[in-house]
């Protein structure tokens, strides 16, 4: 392997590891949120996802469609800005 596959590499096994870490979290605010009356749900962190997503894509220069797909389901809507160039 080149130097250019692994950095490549690296910064696909760091976005996986984040990602899991990151929806391991979000999966742990949702079960433990203290306010019975107003329940947390996967659907509030979607700004927090579209922005891991831009800093994944940009910054890491990854293909974050494959993240994309970890999205909430009963999102109200879908975002379709592109995404600045690098």
């Amino acid at each position: 392997m080149n130097a250019h596959s692994n950095a490549s590499q690296a910064r696909e096994q760091y976005a996986d590891e984040l990602m899991r870490r990151y929806l391991e979290l979000r999966r742990w605010a949702v079960e433990n949120w203290p306010n019975p009356e107003q329940p947390l749900q996967a659907a509030d962190f979607i700004a927090t996802d579209r922005e891991l997503q831009l800093l994944l894509g940009a910054r890491a220069r990854l293909n974050v469609d494959k993240y994309a797909q970890q999205r909430p389901a009963n999102a109200q809507y879908e975002d379709v800005t592109p995404m600045p160039w690098p």
